[in-house]
């Protein structure tokens, strides 16, 4: 279970001091333990674990396969030779030293799809998928970092984004600092360690990397230091600990409300969905009815999930 550890209290006071002593010196490195204590006793961390190890891809419900909006930030990868490879994949579990390939890719798309299930309190259906796909929220996480929900507008990330990205380099100390501190959050967070558990600390993992690597492009620097994993775990917990509903593309939501009882009909506007609603004006509950946005052949390709 979450938050309650079989390791006695005095061995994790230990583990933690060895952390703090050695680590002490790097300005920021308390604030960045605070905010994984603060999340850890709102119960964030063990309500998204929840929804990891419950995950159903929502790609791989439907018969035939559902088809999702073509990411453009995939696509971006692919045009500058980020290419999909278990090659790559199973580099990163060997390596000593943390790659960004395809798959760290598509790892952010799956980390939001939870999130945003998460924060619906629900599985995503067709046209959840569809907003969060077509939003530019992963533009904005990976170019705007813990700015990402203060940013305004589209932000296109270019070429010479992920040409950096490919070619920046691990600091030693950095690349220690942030294995151990992995590895501290992962200890303080589960009791034991089984399989669901590796797959969730490797999923939060990749997104720190993900997010390391751009701290580094933003600040135009080949290295990427202490301060870039900071600045990475700062914005993994902004994501974390924010309702990203308001930040997906509603104008894909264009399907219907029903209400069971009286049976009116709404039609949703353009700002809207379905999530906006919790009742009819009767008191009744909603259900939404999908447009079926996979009709749409020119905005869509099937999207392969995990």
């Amino acid at each position: 279970m979450l938050g309650e550890n079989s390791l006695p209290e005095q061995e994790l006071k230990t583990i933690y001091q060895e952390f703090v002593n050695e680590f002490n010196h790097v300005e920021g490195v308390f604030n960045i333990l605070k905010r994984f204590i603060y999340l850890w006793d709102e119960n964030i961390w063990e309500s998204l674990f929840n929804v990891h190890i419950n995950w159903i891809n929502p790609l791989n419900i439907l018969n035939p396969p559902l088809k999702v909006p073509v990411s453009m930030l995939l696509v971006q990868a692919i045009r500058n030779g980020i290419q999909p490879s278990k090659l790559i994949e199973d580099d990163y579990h060997d390596s000593n030293v943390y790659l960004v390939d395809y798959e760290t890719f598509h790892n952010l798309h799956t980390f939001l799809e939870k999130l945003y299930s998460l924060n619906l309190g629900c599985e995503l259906v067709e046209d959840d998928v569809w907003a969060l796909h077509k939003s530019d929220l992963p533009e904005r996480v990976l170019g705007g970092l813990e700015l990402f929900d203060d940013f305004m507008g589209n932000l296109f990330l270019g070429d010479d984004f992920f040409q950096h990205i490919q070619s920046v380099i691990w600091d030693e100390e950095a690349l220690i600092f942030c294995k151990k501190i992995q590895n501290l959050f992962i200890t303080f967070l589960f009791e034991s360690i089984n399989e669901k558990e590796i797959l969730f600390s490797e999923e939060l993992e990749k997104v720190v990397v993900l997010l390391a690597h751009c701290s580094a492009v933003s600040s135009d620097s080949q290295y990427i230091d202490i301060p870039d994993v900071l600045r990475a775990y700062n914005t993994l917990f902004k994501i974390v600990n924010t309702d990203i509903t308001h930040l997906v593309n509603k104008k894909y939501y264009t399907g219907f409300l029903i209400c069971k009882d009286c049976n009116e009909l709404y039609p949703l506007l353009e700002n809207e969905s379905p999530h906006d609603f919790s009742h009819c004006s009767c008191g009744a509950e909603l259900e939404y009815l999908s447009s079926n946005n996979s009709n749409h052949p020119n905005d869509n390709q099937i999207f392969n999930g995990d």
